[in-house]
């Protein structure tokens, strides 16, 4: 593994582990409501800063424009459940709690949400069949394709992180937007 991707891993393994265990849409039993509560907190804590995240500096390659879709897949999850304009626009907003004013930061902030796709596509095995017929859009992620995205991304880490202080720098980014994901879950009640 490389250097980047450890120091971002071990940084967050404790906070990983714990959300993801306490995650009800990763419980057996997991249906629409346990789906529709992580959908709404997702939403909640990701739209106000995604497109912010994605719009500075990374390279085309990386195809931004499609990694900044996350809150528009969850927006088509959230009418496929029955909200509308009006409903959607009412959902609670998390606090801003990442920090996206360095390329590291950034970087940070996006291994947690790109992260997340790797999660969803196992998700997506039990919990999709279950959730039928609703599209489940995020589950979905970026689909076959999810490999594909996740190593361009880590290629890219690589190269930005470079040295230890501008590691260190996006680790503590990812341990930030990590706690304030499981937070805002627990207060949601997803989590």
């Amino acid at each position: 593994m490389s250097m980047a991707m450890q120091t971002l891993r071990e940084a967050t393994r404790d906070i990983h582990d714990a959300f993801e265990t306490g995650l009800r849409i990763a419980a057996p039993d997991a249906g629409r409501d346990d789906y529709l509560a992580f959908i709404a907190a997702m939403y909640g804590w990701l739209q106000p800063f995604e497109a912010r995240l994605w719009q500075a500096g990374w390279p085309a390659h990386l195809e931004p424009q499609l990694r900044s879709s996350k809150s528009a897949w969850l927006e088509a999850d959230l009418r496929a459940a029955g909200l509308d304009d009006e409903a959607i626009a009412r959902l609670p907003r998390a606090p801003a709690a990442v920090h996206l004013d360095s390329a590291a930061q950034r970087i940070g902030t996006a291994y947690v949400l790109e992260g997340a796709q790797l999660g969803s596509q196992l998700l997506s095995r039990t919990l999709k069949p279950r959730l039928a017929p609703w599209p489940a859009r995020w589950l979905s992620g970026y689909g076959e394709q999810a490999s594909g995205y996740w190593l361009a991304f880590r290629k890219e880490a690589e190269l930005r992180l470079a040295d230890d202080a501008a590691r260190e720098e996006a680790a503590a980014a990812a341990r930030a937007a990590f706690s304030a994901l499981a937070g805002w879950f627990r207060e949601r009640g997803a989590a």
